[in-house]
């Protein structure tokens, strides 16, 4: 074979070598496209300049009273309907009230210490005491115990958390009832994956739930934890799932007339 023959055979493998890897790239990069491409939900949701206002509203009230106040939260058609704290260790609200006064076994609903004043960790842990067992007052976290029968849990489905800036709307996951020392009680995660490991683990041993609720590890938790009036070593732990922004306006849409605030204060 001459050289010139050989040079003009290696520059057509050459050639189709090349093409050929165009075409895996290009398919390849198809192939990503098409896997990553549902996984980019936009949201569709917007806070409304009326709902901003009001909040600005609703917390210049509150600060007013108590300069720590992060929240307020209510679940609609129960007790619950409590402003929330948050100071610099988790210890001054267990007596404290939210007017500045020491009444033990009243105190004021609280947010770890540790977590994002704005609800934006994985899982934000609130803690109130279960008034009734001791007090008249049945307000503060004390339906958080009847959530251990299901048919109080699938009636009172839904949390309203309404923030300086917004409302965080959530739905009613799995009930736990555990010891005060238990190991699910964390406020940060190495990983989503592990996050959404204990998730798995709560879920399987709630006492009650929701059975259509997928685990999803970008999804964000709340935990509503009160005491148990029988037993005051136990708690009961309520997950509830915030509901995405890329699900809220259908959300509010179906269950507007669901979650409306009624004063029970």
């Amino acid at each position: 074979m001459t050289n010139k023959k050989l040079w003009s055979r290696l520059i057509a493998l050459v050639t189709v070598a090349l093409l050929f890897l165009a075409g895996c790239g290009n398919k390849e990069a198809e192939k990503a496209e098409k896997t990553t491409t549902p996984l980019q939900i936009e949201s569709t949701y917007t806070v409304s300049d009326e709902e901003k206002a009001e909040r600005q509203a609703q917390f210049e009230s509150l600060k007013a009273i108590n300069s720590e106040a992060v929240a307020y939260i209510y679940a609609p058609g129960t007790l619950l309907d409590e402003p929330v704290v948050q100071t610099t260790d988790n210890a001054t609200y267990l007596d404290k009230t939210f007017e500045g006064g020491y009444e033990p076994y009243m105190g004021t609903v609280f947010m770890d210490m540790d977590n994002a004043a704005d609800f934006s960790d994985n899982l934000t842990w609130l803690f109130g005491h279960a008034r009734g067992s001791t007090v008249p007052d049945h307000r503060m976290f004390n339906d958080v115990n009847y959530y251990d029968d299901q048919a109080f849990f699938d009636e009172h489905p839904y949390v309203v958390v309404q923030t300086p800036e917004r409302n965080y709307y959530y739905e009613a996951a799995f009930l736990i009832i555990v010891p005060e020392t238990t190991a699910y009680y964390r406020t940060e995660f190495d990983s989503d994956e592990q996050f959404a490991q204990q998730l798995t683990e709560v879920s399987e041993q709630a006492h009650t739930k929701n059975a259509t609720i997928k685990i999803s590890e970008s999804d964000k938790y709340l935990v509503l934890s009160t005491c148990r009036e029988d037993d005051e070593t136990i708690r009961s732990n309520l997950y509830l799932r915030q509901i995405p922004d890329s699900e809220l306006t259908e959300f509010l849409a179906e269950n507007e007339g669901k979650l409306a605030y009624t004063p029970t204060r």
